[in-house]
């Protein structure tokens, strides 16, 4: 927990972004997640934060391939997998390095590398459909998969952060809409598999970060629920458009390093309290 944050504003933080996090697994308004990172790193340390997600992305990646197990195409999975190996090794080489020299030192630096992801994550939903058009129109290159492969690897690896490159890369490849849930279901599981013992064996993750995960397990099954109850009542786009705000707010916050909870909490909860 940051200094300064209440716990219950830190349980309202860091429970909305497992549940959102669960409404984007479950398949309603895919990409939501992204809005999971940069909400908790409002009231946590970035290094908590991305340690703390990955063994409930991993349980979250086999719930959605238990679900598309047939749904897949290795071919386009190894495509992403093999060279996002490379960007694995790089987001982890620069998490040991941050390690070595201090957290203290490089957060802030993690934090904006977020809010620019976060941002142009929102941008990205406001253009979607265009973006999708065009992408679906766009012929790749033999050698685009090694450059989306290794962005995700990285993304991936520091903030947990590649659903748009490996979901624009794979819906260019025409497959359908079964083939492409079930394809990035399975690329993502790989992905955060290999992570996982990386992380361990820099120190990101340890006894304290499984149990605080035991503490949030209860929280994906209501975001899953959530967004299959609101599939067919909830407008997609209307949702993503409210997403897109959050987003947009807090990836200028973390790029501002400007804590608006702060700030809110000191200037104006405060002297209402007394």
């Amino acid at each position: 927990m940051e200094q300064g944050i209440p716990p219950l504003i830190f349980w309202i933080f860091v429970g909305l972004g497992i549940i959102v996090q669960g409404i984007g697994k479950s398949g309603f308004a895919a990409g939501v997640g992204i809005l999971t990172i940069p909400l908790m790193m409002l009231v946590m340390p970035v290094d908590k934060v991305v340690a703390t997600l990955l063994p409930l992305l991993i349980l979250l990646d086999f719930n959605a391939i238990y679900h598309h197990w047939h749904n897949k195409v290795w071919e386009k999975i190894l495509e992403i997998y093999i060279p996002s190996l490379f960007g694995i090794l790089l987001g982890v080489a620069v998490w040991w390095y941050i390690g070595q020299e201090g957290l203290e030192r490089y957060g802030v630096h993690v934090k904006r590398f977020v809010g620019c992801i976060a941002i142009l994550f929102a941008l990205y939903i406001i253009a979607r459909e265009r973006a999708l058009k065009w992408v679906n129109h766009l012929h790749l290159g033999p050698k685009t998969h090694w450059f989306a492969g290794t962005s995700a690897g990285f993304t991936s690896t520091i903030a947990h952060s590649a659903g748009p490159i490996v979901s624009l890369y794979l819906f260019a490849q025409g497959m359908g809409k079964s083939l492409f849930v079930g394809t990035t279901a399975w690329t993502f599981t790989l992905i955060n598999l290999t992570k996982l013992p990386f992380y361990i064996g820099i120190g990101l993750i340890d006894k304290d970060i499984l149990f605080f995960d035991l503490t949030l397990l209860w929280l994906i099954p209501i975001g899953s629920y959530l967004g299959k109850w609101m599939h067919d009542r909830v407008s997609e786009r209307s949702f993503n458009r409210v997403i897109m705000v959050f987003v947009l707010l807090a990836g200028i916050q973390l790029v501002s390093n400007v804590n608006l909870i702060h700030l809110v909490l000191r200037n104006v909860l405060k002297p209402l309290l007394g």
